[in-house]
């Protein structure tokens, strides 16, 4: 090689090393562009089960004033199947660039300790916000021959599987619930999952099965209708909209208590200040006065959790149903 040529040879290397360092220059600033201009179109919020659950009423009734908040179009959609693991996979793997949304009850948290082959954690999302939360609820038919609480367990013990409580399926809170139900009282009950709430509560009213233990906003609509009767509420105080209700501890249980929560949450690797957006167009949702009465007229109690408060409420709930999963051996084959 001549002198001139390995001259033009050099010339040549360092023009192209000067064009990787100015492509790698600019890099970051259109990244962090793409982050001040979230959100740029409509974002998808998925709930995990079918339509007129309570995770739907809760999706419907915070998107139109997030909507307002984030100058973009709210679209709810229901991806249900595998009791909420469809649409919570579906989530995991979505591009995390704020533009869908999980919104979630427990069965995050519930799925993996009670279905084999589940490959998601609640770690591999990132918290939003934990907006609300209402206690489960033992409901029957209204013309179901139990009148109390104490009637139901002394059939279904002096009738061993007789009697049997519908769920929206393996791993979802009226599943956990119910399972709790039979550790804590020694109700021998058999189990029929369903593909959600709506489903379950059909099962209920057309008397295929005894009862279920749904979260009290998503029947407060029936509890008003007189259509199914309560016959325990598993918390620690009454509800205000339905003062007549006992609660277990009452009830000499005063360890079974369940509550159904309901959060938002992103994919995993969805950049910071894209969480933040949002994180803080949800702390203004449920500040709303508008919005906080629509939720508590369904029964729900306003959490508002925020993210950092939200990873340590989850790694307790973690805990807790790991526990229950164990002792009640639930397993799902």
């Amino acid at each position: 090689m001549t002198g001139e040529e390995r001259k033009r040879s050099f010339q040549f290397l360092m023009t192209a090393i000067a064009a990787m360092v100015s492509v790698a220059f600019f890099l970051p600033p259109l990244a962090t562009s793409a982050a001040s201009n979230y959100p740029a179109k409509p974002i998808t919020i998925v709930s995990p089960f079918p339509p007129g659950g309570g995770n739907d009423l809760v999706c419907r009734t915070l998107s139109n004033k997030l909507s307002t908040i984030l100058g973009q179009q709210i679209v709810v959609t229901n991806k249900a199947g595998g009791g909420g693991a469809l649409g919570i996979q579906s989530v995991k793997i979505a591009a995390p660039d704020g533009y869908t949304i999980l919104s979630t009850p427990p069965p995050i948290v519930m799925l993996p300790l009670t279905a084999k082959g589940m490959n998601f954690t609640y770690e591999d999302f990132i918290p939003i916000n934990i907006a609300v939360s209402a206690p489960s609820i033992l409901v029957v038919k209204a013309d179901a021959p139990w009148k109390s609480l104490e009637e139901l367990i002394t059939d279904a013990k002096k009738s061993p599987g007789k009697l049997s409580y519908a769920s929206t399926g393996f791993g979802g809170t009226p599943f956990f619930a119910g399972e709790f139900f039979k550790m804590v009282t020694g109700a021998d009950i058999n189990h029929v999952p369903m593909n959600g709430l709506a489903p379950a509560m059909s099962a209920v009213l057309g008397g295929h099965v005894s009862m279920s233990f749904p979260e009290v906003g998503a029947v407060a609509g029936q509890l008003r209708g007189g259509t199914v009767r309560a016959l325990v509420v598993m918390a620690k105080k009454r509800l205000k909209d339905f003062p007549d209700v006992p609660t277990t501890p009452e009830k000499g249980y005063p360890k079974l208590m369940t509550t159904s929560w309901h959060g938002f949450f992103l994919p995993g690797k969805t950049p910071p200040d894209i969480a933040k957006t949002l994180s803080n167009a949800f702390n203004e949702v449920l500040s709303d006065k508008e919005v906080l009465a629509s939720l508590e007229k369904l029964g729900w109690v306003i959490e508002n959790i925020g993210p950092s408060e939200a990873t340590k409420f989850l790694n307790d709930e973690h805990q807790k149903w790991s526990e229950v999963a164990q002792k009640a051996q639930a397993t799902a084959q």
